[in-house]
């Protein structure tokens, strides 16, 4: 078995051949796991295929005459950008690896980046921004154990909630009393930090009290799954629970990693956000970072309900950044260069996507040629190979798939 391969063991039953008293493998139970992971390719698939019809539309309504303009105005400071902006990609990944500490180790980063650039590109793409997490689960969870890469992007997750809502509650009562913001506008941005703060508080709690555990103990009290079910999922998700929340207390090593590589990312996220800022001809002043990292980054969140903030994200960035003393007309450039920056990851991910999908039927395709030589060799239960690890892994095979 390679380094970076993960094989979720089976369970196979030996009983001795009365009539050779040779060992040979009896059936063994069912399993789900080719089912789970048919399954998976195809969700995946699927995103793969929405992802890309909105990656289409959304430029086609954007207009790629208009993108071009808008980067061409920019110039060469929009390559840097998307170099800061895959730097920043880079690091979460290189978080999320480490998380899965020591589990990492079954796992080469390259594929790690790859699921991260495939879930982001979803999470833009798709409303609610939440798809891709199911696409990263399902593109890593053949690789190593599913408890820990489930653990490790429910961490990765809330670190960046975290950071991102200390900034907001830092910098939003700055921002606010700096400038004199409409009453509509700032009605919204309470009423978004109303709901935001307790929620993250509410989190923290549940995180304490066992997140998996309380999530399965809500479903099966509204009667959504049964009680031996929520007693099996429990069972099978304490580890995750015990993982994610190292987050508070008994930070390990991989823990305290994982934070400082998300702190690095959020970093050079705001980093390329100033660059962009002074690129587009705006004065870079405290009061414009500040404001673009708390309001800012607030109105993104209430208008990811619909992909890329189309709309919602226009005329709430026009009236921000005229406060910010800046222009409502500098604050729409912003914004379609910030398209044009999510177009591109998100053309990046869908590449990675498909990449890691041909990938996983070329790999599948070479394990099902090695088994069928395998079986070449077998003569009823008995395998003829000088490998005598391969000759058990290939009766077992055998046995099992009814050959």
């Amino acid at each position: 078995m390679s380094r970076g391969t993960w094989i979720a063991p089976a369970r196979v039953r030996v009983t001795a051949s009365p009539s050779t008293g040779t060992a040979k493998p009896a059936p063994a139970p069912p399993k789900d796991e080719r089912k789970n992971g048919g399954r998976m390719r195809l969700f995946n698939l699927i995103v793969m295929t929405i992802g890309g019809v909105a990656l289409w539309w959304m430029i086609r309504d954007i207009g790629f005459s208009t993108i071009r303009a808008k980067i061409v105005g920019v110039g060469w400071w929009f390559v840097l950008i998307l170099i800061l902006d895959v730097t920043s990609l880079c690091c979460d990944a290189a978080a999320l690896h480490t998380f899965m500490r020591p589990e990492e180790r079954m796992i080469p980063y390259w594929r790690v980046l790859g699921a991260q650039a495939s879930g982001r590109a979803i999470n833009v793409l798709t409303p609610g921004g939440a798809l891709g997490e199911p696409v990263k689960l399902g593109l890593l969870m053949s690789h190593a154990p599913r408890a820990r890469v489930l653990s490790s992007l429910v961490l990765l997750n809330l670190t960046n909630v975290y950071l991102s809502v200390a900034v907001m509650i830092i910098g939003t009562p700055i921002t606010l009393a700096m400038i004199k913001l409409p009453t509509a506008y700032k009605t919204m941005v309470f009423i978004g930090l109303g709901v935001l703060i307790p929620a993250v508080v509410a989190l923290g709690v549940v995180i304490h009290r066992g997140a998996v555990s309380t999530v399965v103990g809500t479903l099966r009290r509204v009667r959504i799954i049964s009680e031996a079910r929520a007693k099996d999922w429990k069972l099978k998700l304490v580890e995750v629970d015990a993982h994610i929340r190292e987050l508070h207390v008994n930070r390990s090593a991989g823990t305290w990693k994982g934070i400082l590589w998300v702190g690095l990312s959020k970093l050079v996220t705001w980093t390329s956000s100033a660059i962009l800022i002074g690129a587009v001809g705006i004065k870079v002043s405290a009061l414009m970072i500040v404001g673009v990292l708390s309001i800012g980054v607030l109105i993104r969140w209430v208008s990811s309900i619909v992909p890329m903030g189309l709309g919602a994200q226009d005329g709430a960035n026009y009236v921000l950044y005229n406060l910010l003393g800046s222009t409502g007309q500098n604050g729409i450039t912003m914004t379609f260069i910030d398209r044009a920056r999510s177009v591109a990851l998100a053309l990046l991910g869908l590449l990675a996507l498909a990449a890691m999908q041909l990938d996983r039927y070329l790999t599948n395709a070479k394990i099902h040629r090695k088994i069928i030589e395998m079986r070449a060799h077998v003569h009823g239960n008995h395998y003829v190979s000088d490998d005598p690890a391969a000759a058990a892994v290939a009766t077992a095979k055998s046995t099992i798939t009814g050959a």
